[in-house]
Parts: structure tokens; C-alpha cells; sequence
């Protein structure tokens, strides 16, 4: 018999970094009141969700494990950190402003070169090597069980992007706005499916943020 299981990915609430457009990637940034209630949200959405999860597992940055614990209180699910799934290093650049990590090229170069470290950090690739040992690494400890994940918008991104083999290793295709939700169904021997992407019509309109809409390409930190 196939064991189908079940990965949600959640990016966590809007934070003062994002608010003031600064590219907090390992840099602490708190929610901000409306990360706050988009967490809310999103943990009353998933009450109601279609299938059962077992366990949320939260990148051990303060913004991912608010929203994680948020999300574990409301479904009365366990809730554990996992240090891969923090968000990607920027190095040099980390505390930059979005325009300014815009015109640095970070995305341009990101996108063109897997392998891109012109900022001392972690290259798309390192990025999604991380992240790929981090959700298989809990994987292992919890074979029969769906799971959540709470963590980043560079990190997700980029592990869906290794996950559904595709390119750019940089996964910008796979943006997801604050608080929003990504399904995958996974099957030994089956392809990985993603079955709902960057899932966020729960959250009312004060509360969407659209990261296409910031100044800079890379908002999703």
C-alpha cells in the first residue's frame, strides 16, 4: 500500500522588516501587528482545512515560530523548531534595504547563476540543499504523519524548486504572499504534486500583502 503524505508549507505573518522594506534574511524581525493577524487567520483557516495534519515544525526565527505557534495552538498540534529551515543568509547583504538589494543585481544574479554567491552568502543552490535535508530529516521521523511547516518565502520557494525539479534553483516562481499556504502530496515512487500554491484568499484585503508589489524583486524574506 502507497503511503500518501501531506507537507503544508506556510510563510510566516508580514514583519517590521517587511514593512520597511529591509531585507531581513538570518536578521531577527518581529511581526508586526498585521503579521499578527494574518497568523490568526491563516491558524482559524487551517482549523477547517480538508485533511488532518500531526505536527508543525517552525523555522526557530521569531517570525516563522509565532506564526508556527499560532497555527500549533489552534489545531492543538505539537510544535517543534528545525534550524534548516530558517530563512537564506545574505551576508554582506543582510539589513539592506529591497532597493537596495535590487540594484546590488541579488535577484538578477540569483536567477542566471544557481550557484551565485557575489554576496558572501548562500547560493540558490546551498539554499535548496538546506531546506531539502531539513523537510527530509523530519520526514524520517514522522513517516505516516502530514506535516507543517512554518517558515520563509526565499527558503520555501526554493525548497519547491528542488522538490519539483525545476528551474531557476532560485524559485521565484513559487512567491508566496505572508501567511499564505502551499500544499504538496508526496508518494514514494510518485512525482511530488503541489495541490493548492500560495493559498491566501482567507486572509481579507487589509491584511494581503502581495510581494510582487514591493519595490524590489527579492520582498520575500
Amino acid at each position: 500500500m502507497t503511503v500518501i503524505q501531506h507537507l503544508l508549507f506556510v510563510r510566516h505573518g508580514e514583519t517590521v522588516g517587511n514593512l520597511e522594506q529591509i531585507a531581513h534574511g538570518q536578521t531577527e524581525s518581529p511581526l508586526n501587528p498585521r503579521g499578527v493577524k494574518q497568523a490568526l487567520r491563516t491558524a482559524e483557516m487551517l482549523t477547517n482545512w480538508e485533511r488532518e495534519y500531526h505536527h508543525v515544525y517552525a523555522s526557530p526565527m521569531s517570525r516563522a515560530h509565532q506564526t508556527g505557534k499560532h497555527i500549533a495552538e489552534a489545531l492543538n498540534l505539537p510544535i517543534s523548531t528545525h534550524e534548516g529551515l530558517k530563512e537564506g543568509w545574505l551576508g554582506d547583504w543582510e539589513g539592506v534595504t529591497y532597493a537596495e538589494l535590487d540594484e546590488l543585481g541579488f535577484a538578477r544574479h540569483s536567477i542566471k547563476d544557481d550557484d551565485f554567491l557575489g554576496h558572501n552568502g548562500e547560493s540558490p543552490n546551498m539554499l535548496g540543499t538546506r531546506m531539502e535535508k531539513a523537510v527530509t530529516e523530519i520526514r524520517h521521523k514522522h513517516p505516516a504523519d502530514n506535516l507543517i511547516f512554518v517558515s520563509h518565502g526565499a527558503a520555501i520557494a526554493h525548497f519547491l524548486a528542488r522538490l519539483m525539479e525545476t528551474r531557476p534553483a532560485f524559485g521565484h516562481q513559487y512567491l508566496m504572499h505572508n501567511a499564505a499556504v502551499t500544499e504538496v502530496r508526496i508518494a514514494k515512487g510518485i512525482r511530488p504534486e503541489i495541490t493548492t500554491l500560495n493559498e491566501h484568499q482567507h486572509l481579507p484585503e487589509d491584511l494581503k500583502v502581495d510581494p510582487t508589489k514591493r519595490n524590489a524583486q527579492d520582498s520575500r524574506r
